[in-house]
């Protein structure tokens, strides 16, 4: 049996790699245990190779576990392969089809998003704290709630 090339062994673990990447399913918060429909929508939209990305996801996905049970949904939309048009079935599945066409050329950000009217309520970079993101995320929710109530 014929060995392989230490450089074909490192390009067939590096295909593996990336289809692992590829592969694994966005963060969602389907199973934050809230039952109806979500009040804000927080979409990041992120790639492996984008620096800013590396220290919002981690700071984001910590925010995400206070939200549990609220009514706020977290998406990713995951531009590493730049597989635009299963991310953008994802959106429109998400309702955020026109969010994701104006926003999905660049990387390192979360837009938290009215689910009912679909405006963008903030942005949340790297300049933002943990804290910061969670109040954000909680003025959001408020904003929407007290919008709902008005119009009922």
């Amino acid at each position: 049996m014929k060995r392989l090339s230490p450089i074909a062994a490192i390009a067939v673990l590096s295909a593996a790699a990336a289809f692992a990447l590829y592969a694994r399913a966005p963060i969602t918060s389907a199973a934050n245990g809230f039952e109806g429909e979500p009040e804000v929508i927080a979409a990041t939209f992120n790639a492996q190779w984008c620096s800013a990305c590396k220290v919002l996801k981690p700071r984001l996905m910590k925010v995400m576990r206070e939200f549990e049970g609220r009514p706020v949904r977290f998406v990713e939309y995951d531009l590493t392969f730049g597989d635009s048009e299963r991310l953008r079935e994802a959106a429109t599945a998400d309702g955020l089809a026109s969010v994701y066409d104006r926003f999905s050329g660049a990387t390192g950000y979360a837009l938290i998003v009215d689910a009912e009217t679909f405006d963008i309520v903030d942005m949340l970079t790297i300049r933002h704290s943990r804290d910061a993101m969670r109040r954000a995320i909680e003025a959001a929710i408020d904003k929407a709630e007290s919008d709902a109530r008005r119009s009922s």
